[in-house]
């Protein structure tokens, strides 16, 4: 059996969203060591030391740079999983990701989003998809009429009360519950006002130690509002559709490679918002467990193909394909440096210093994110004026 570190992000101790990939391989014998990337909480990162002398190295959305161009060139069998939110490609075009995905040229991305398969194989490095579905427990679906509606607060400056208020516009919903418990780094939710309270019965929970009390408000809606702009999964969601509730989302990934509009949930454009129709949302709801017992068949389905790609080594899936081309390897980093090496992946490319490192921590960290609309104007005249004097 194979030993695997596997270097995840710390916030998924607490959600215990990344648990099912770490499940799936111990429940086949493989050994599996935890790595909790603290970085972003000033805390400290993974070092590549730490993990090199495993069989399978796994990153699921943090990683910890070798010091080199690529990993491939310090260890035969690392595995990369992006999350698609940590793209931000709802907020519009992407910049130039050379630099993000250099390293991992010559190694391999397992990816649960079909448009970072895309991004994944446009760059040249193998790549394995797989759509993820829990499995739909037997759901207690409530008997009374009318709409009940459910929303998590915990993003702000994406998904707000203000922009649920115009998606419900015209609708009469008998209770509507807010839960206000933001991710770390979002910015203080506003609260609705006393008017919209009363005409929308509006209740409002904080947070609670014991998740059973959370599953219970969400067990006693029939419509719940996706949280965020953009998922990595969208275990949230996921959930929401398996216990049969008309699920209201931005159309963004994941939710668009999950939901069809009209047929098992509704998608709005949040660029546009405008109220929509809930009349038929004990259907939409019937239609989504029904799409999460049917898309859980498949993943179970999917399992061995997916344990296959993390143990089989990864010149494997290039070899007598194509061969990538690599600069000089670049200067050792310091053991607990968290920029990733900025090589890019062809020998004519240069190291754009600091707008690469500007994105590279962007994928990083929240707050850089979330500043996004601050530094990326900035950034983008600083290329236009680089183009102009060259």
């Amino acid at each position: 059996m194979a030993r695997i570190a596997y270097v995840d992000h710390s916030y998924h101790r607490t959600t215990r969203s990344t648990n099912f990939l770490r499940d799936m391989l111990r429940r086949r014998g493989h050994d599996v060591q935890d790595f909790w990337d603290e970085a972003w909480t000033g805390g400290p990162p993974v070092n590549w030391v730490q993990v090199q002398h495993h069989d399978v190295v796994i990153m699921f959305q943090s990683y910890c740079p070798p010091g080199r161009a690529a990993f491939r060139q310090v260890h035969p069998n690392v595995v990369y999983i992006p999350m698609l939110d940590q793209f931000g490609i709802w907020q519009g075009p992407m910049s130039n990701q050379s630099d993000f995905w250099a390293p991992f040229q010559g190694s391999k991305v397992l990816n649960f989003s079909s448009a970072v398969h895309c991004l994944t194989t446009g760059f040249g490095i193998a790549s394995h998809w797989a759509r993820f579905y829990q499995s739909a427990e037997p759901a207690t679906i409530p008997s009374q009429e009318g709409l009940r509606g459910f929303f998590w607060l915990r993003r702000q400056d994406q998904i707000s009360w203000a922009l649920i208020r115009q998606l419900i516009e015209g609708s009469r919903f008998d209770s509507f519950h807010i839960h206000l418990a933001g991710d770390p780094g979002a910015p203080e939710p506003q609260m609705p006002t006393d008017a919209d309270m009363a005409r929308y019965n509006i209740s409002i929970s904080t947070w609670f130690e014991d998740r059973n009390q959370l599953t219970a408000l969400v067990e006693r809606a029939n419509v719940y509002f996706a949280p965020r702009m953009e998922e990595g999964i969208g275990q949230s969601f996921l959930e929401a559709m398996a216990r049969g509730k008309c699920v209201v989302a931005p159309n963004q990934g994941t939710m668009n490679e999950y939901i069809l509009s009209g047929l098992n949930g509704l998608l709005y454009d949040h660029r546009a918002p405008r109220p929509l129709d809930f009349s038929e949302v004990e259907r939409l709801g019937g239609a989504a467990r029904a799409s999460v017992i049917a898309g859980h068949a498949q993943w179970l389905a999917a399992e061995e193909g997916i344990v296959d790609f993390i143990l089989t080594p990864s010149e494997n899936f290039y070899v007598n394909k194509y061969q990538h081309t690599f600069p000089a390897l670049a200067p050792e980093t310091s053991e607990g440096q968290k920029d990733i090496a900025m090589v890019k992946a062809s020998s004519h490319a240069t190291v754009e210093q600091p707008t690469g490192r500007l994105r590279a921590l962007a994928h990083r960290y929240a707050i850089f994110q979330v500043t996004r609309p601050i530094w990326h104007p900035l950034l983008k005249l600083a290329r236009q004026l680089r183009r102009s004097l060259t």
